[in-house]
């Protein structure tokens, strides 16, 4: 919903029916205001760092450990989303949005270093040791998993836990795309984030042989779980059945297993935002009389997760400091300089050159070359298939909508 709260009376609507459920004339406001606007050119007034923010603003909102917010569940009303398909179609068609259904920008990668206070020390990728990292984090799931066993069996009772489903904190390089006027998309979309101000992005080359899984949507995810499947019934089961209203039989990818065959897997922004938070059903034998499920939670939109040191991974050329000037602008700065850059960038369709700022609000399971394509939604796919698959996730929502 973040585009369309750009206009003053829809924020207000959103804000009144949210927070009055059951208040049918105040809904209906709402869906009458967001069938008045004008898709194409609301979408245009937002240009592609509008359409940026909105990204970053749904992502920010994921939040897997906690039952969905008012706003979460006004946007689950079919009428509503009735309403928003007009601007998701508009957004999957806009030019700005081309790559966000293309496979992994190999030679276009950038690695975020976010900057703790009193850790501003350089902590380059790491190119070694991806087997080892997640060998220990597979052996730390199962301890996970082994320790939930003394968890109450009631998915509603007040326990939390695990509820991620990516190797993010595995200690693995995870990169995303850089852009000509943004140091890295993670730099604008990351879930869970820890109020960062201060990132130090590094631009990362890969081997044009890498051996890579596109997760394009939900069809590939859940293809990527049942042949790669790790049961984590009870350590998931309090946060995702608040996140999704579910109880199942959990399973996530056994990313150690999946190394074996793929060097990295990249999720695209059209698969995160049909897929993300969504409990998708598998067809895995159960332990416990309940339907196997799977949630992709703990990733950011275009990020790849670099899973073996058999792909030339590494970087290419200096790095570059960024920081949150308020909450409204992010700019560079320099080594040589205690001064960050003051110009500020205006995003247009075509990038000619590079500004230093950037304004902001807050498959197939055969290993595959990119020389071969990718399973799914692959570049470009334009509004019809893109607007398909923005309707479909509860991030979705929240992009055209919040």
């Amino acid at each position: 919903m973040a585009l369309a709260q750009r206009h003053g009376a829809v924020r207000e609507a959103l804000f009144h029916a949210a927070h009055d459920p059951a208040d049918q004339a105040k809904r209906g406001e709402l869906t009458r205001l967001l069938g008045e606007l004008d898709p194409a050119g609301t979408v245009a007034e937002a240009g592609a760092s509008g359409l940026m923010s909105a990204l970053g603003d749904s992502t920010a909102m994921a939040m897997y450990w906690q039952e969905p917010d008012e706003e979460d569940r006004l946007l689950t009303d079919p009428g509503i989303a009735e309403a928003l398909r007009p601007l998701a179609r508009a957004i999957g068609g806009a030019p700005w949005t081309d790559w966000w259904s293309e496979a992994v920008a190999l030679h276009d990668q950038a690695y975020v270093q976010w900057m703790e206070q009193g850790r501003d020390k350089d902590r380059p990728p790491p190119t070694r040791g991806a087997g080892q990292a997640l060998r220990k984090w597979k052996a730390a799931a199962v301890e996970d998993e082994r320790r939930a066993q003394s968890l109450p069996e009631d998915p509603t009772a007040a326990y939390s836990g695990c509820w991620w489903s990516l190797p993010s904190d595995a200690g693995i390089t995870v990169t995303s795309r850089a852009l000509p006027r943004l140091g890295a998309v993670q730099l604008m979309a990351v879930e869970d984030g820890a109020g960062w101000t201060r990132a130090r992005v590094w631009p990362v080359r890969a081997s044009d042989d890498s051996r890579i899984y596109e997760v394009t949507g939900p069809q590939a995810w859940t293809e990527l779980v049942e042949r790669y499947p790790l049961p984590v019934p009870r350590s998931r089961r309090h946060d995702w059945w608040r996140a999704t209203g579910r109880a199942a039989e959990w399973y996530i990818p056994d990313w150690a297993a999946v190394a074996d065959d793929f060097d990295a897997v990249h999720l695209t922004v059209l698969g995160y935002l049909a897929t993300a938070g969504r409990a998708l059903d598998l067809r895995l034998p159960g332990n416990t009389g309940e339907p196997s499920a799977t949630v992709l939670a703990g990733g950011d939109p275009d990020t790849t997760y670099w899973l073996t040191d058999s792909t030339a991974v590494g970087r290419h050329g200096a790095s570059t400091d960024w920081v949150l000037r308020d909450p409204m602008t992010l700019t560079t700065a320099t080594e040589t300089t205690t001064a960050a850059a003051t110009a500020t960038a205006t995003a247009t369709p075509t990038a000619t050159a590079t500004p230093t700022a950037m304004r902001i609000r807050s498959g197939s399971l055969s290993p595959r070359r990119k020389a071969d394509g990718a399973a799914g939604l692959t570049a470009p796919a334009r509004s019809g298939q893109a607007a398909q698959a923005l309707q479909a996730g509860p991030r979705t929502a929240r992009l055209a909508g919040a």
